[in-house]
């Protein structure tokens, strides 16, 4: 079996996570990968997700679930990727918890996680399936593992997974503190580029008080949805006294959201190989028709004809 067998329709994983689960085997237990099997193409959204549970289910029969669960681990050493980027910028774990639900959701993954919030210190995880057969127990290791390592690397301390019994559709994940690393950085360099095009149009003026604190805000974290009470509360005001501020500038959360997010989908599409989807994921669209759909209505055209107009 090869990674260019055709795939069934909705048998699909993230390419990036079986080119996670490949990199560990040939790292740490390279007598469980096949010859045949080959590094995924992640220039393309999805791989076969038969896949990945052979080779998960390989390893779980000769490692046990402590070996899936530690293959999380290997984000650390990716470098750069657009996700991970998205999740590792992330103010709290409970923030994180809802970009990791975005992006299954954006990337229409049949599998979903349903994360709550377990006290001040966990997350209470359901996996499910939206459509088809359930997570087998090792995609669900895989999956509690990875959340472990994202934890981690955004300042959770100590963090534990307790998974239960097979097969492992409901887990927490546990931390003793939180210290925000402020991971990530600016790769692309996108705070020099918003400073030489500051927003003035969309019914944004970026030169207003308030607005201007609003652009912070949400350009420090794109991918962050935020509501308006709590954006307020970020900023020392009521909800109310917040959102008639901002009308008396002549602009909305709303507005200023979908300006922020144009451009800077505009100076990825145009400034990057990411794609379409990594770069509506970024920007904090909720899926792939709203990036069309908000992008369209903002410039006249979509996305991939922006991007191929301006090559």
């Amino acid at each position: 079996m090869s990674t260019d067998t055709a795939i069934p329709e909705g048998d699909v994983t993230s390419s990036g996570l079986l080119a996670l689960v490949i990199s560990t085997l040939r790292l740490e237990a390279p007598e469980l990968l096949p010859e045949e099997i080959a590094m995924p193409d992640c220039a393309l959204a999805h791989a076969p997700a038969s896949i990945k549970r052979r080779l998960l289910t390989a390893a779980y029969a000769a490692r046990g679930a402590d070996f899936i669960l530690g293959m999380g681990q290997r984000i650390k050493q990716i470098g750069f990727d657009p996700v991970m980027h998205v999740m590792l910028r992330s103010a709290t774990p409970q923030v994180m918890a809802g970009k990791f639900q975005r992006f299954e959701q954006f990337t229409h993954s049949r599998h979903r996680c349903e994360i709550e919030i377990d006290g001040e210190g966990g997350l209470a995880v359901r996996r499910h399936s939206v459509s088809g057969p359930p997570p087998v127990a090792v995609e669900n290791l895989l999956i509690a593992g990875l959340l472990k390592a994202m934890l981690e690397e955004i300042g959770c301390r100590d963090v534990a997974a307790e998974t239960g019994p097979a097969p492992f559709d409901r887990f927490r994940l546990r931390w003793t503190a939180f210290m925000p690393a402020h991971a990530g950085g600016d790769p692309m360099g996108m705070e020099a580029q918003r400073a030489r095009e500051p927003l003035k149009v969309y019914g944004v003026d970026e030169a207003r008080p308030l607005a201007r604190r609003v652009v912070r805000l949400l350009t420090a974290d794109i991918s962050r949805n935020w509501a308006c009470a709590e954006m307020a509360r970020e900023l020392g005001l009521s909800a109310r006294t917040f959102q008639r501020r901002l009308k008396e500038e002549g602009t909305s959360l709303s507005a200023i959201a979908r300006a922020v997010r144009t451009r800077e989908a505009c100076q990825l599409l145009t400034g990057s190989d990411f794609k379409l989807t990594e770069i509506g994921y970024w920007c904090g669209f909720s899926d792939s028709p709203h990036f069309s759909r908000e992008f369209r209505r903002a410039l006249g055209v979509p996305p991939a004809l922006y991007r191929q107009t301006a090559a």
